[in-house]
């Protein structure tokens, strides 16, 4: 597909893990996109509006052409197979699958922990446990996992020394606001010297919510 004739929309919030991973594929994609930021915490992904565009009523959603996209993996594959430069992920089916094993210990095995609607889930049926009484130990099992699969693959980056998805997967899942508060992240210094690589390069620039539009 021709780059020149892209109208890209990324409906984001920033400091937020899943949106900030396709933001970070898109600038390493080099394509020029336009962030259109849903307020999580004024719920307006709940609104009639956004539930036209994400049903799930969650960030993010890829918007190419007027096509919509759901799913930071599925949108990451997406990115990947139609805009081939600057490979984000390597030439043989094994060490893709290894690749594509990362980024699923972060969507299964971390996300889904540190996100604030578990916790409200959860404290909705015990009232009396803090937030991260509830998440440590599953962000450890998730953290640990991953920090063995770059430990065994992993070079400057998250899978030998070319940046990958996995790579965007890692970065948001480490630097995320509130995660350092969840779990005691020097436990993992296979992920710590990745992440401070990554640090150096811009597309991984930390996202703010305070710097929202």
């Amino acid at each position: 597909m021709s780059t020149s004739r892209l109208a890209i929309r990324l409906y984001t919030y920033r400091g937020y893990s899943a949106p900030w991973r396709v933001s970070i594929m898109l600038k390493l994609k080099q394509l020029q996109f336009q962030p259109f930021f849903v307020n999580l915490p004024k719920a307006e992904q709940l609104s009639n509006m956004y539930s036209q565009i994400n049903p799930l009523q969650i960030v993010p959603t890829l918007e190419i052409n007027g096509q919509l996209l759901h799913e930071s993996m599925a949108i990451a594959e997406y990115l990947e197979e139609e805009f081939p430069r600057n490979k984000l992920l390597p030439k043989s089916p094994l060490e893709k699958a290894i690749v594509r094993s990362m980024c699923e210990t972060v969507n299964s095995g971390i996300h889904p922990y540190h996100a604030s609607r578990f916790y409200k889930y959860v404290h909705n049926y015990v009232s009396d446990i803090n937030r991260q009484e509830i998440s440590e130990p599953f962000l450890e099992r998730g953290f640990t996992a991953l920090n063995a699969l770059v430990e065994k693959h992993g070079g400057d980056y998250a899978f030998g020394n070319q940046v990958t998805i996995a790579d965007a997967f890692l970065y948001p899942a480490f630097r995320g606001d509130d995660v350092s508060y969840l779990v005691n992240l020097d436990k993992y210094p296979a992920l710590k010297k990745v992440v401070e690589n990554l640090d150096q390069l811009p597309e991984f620039a930390y996202e703010h919510p305070d710097s929202q539009g």
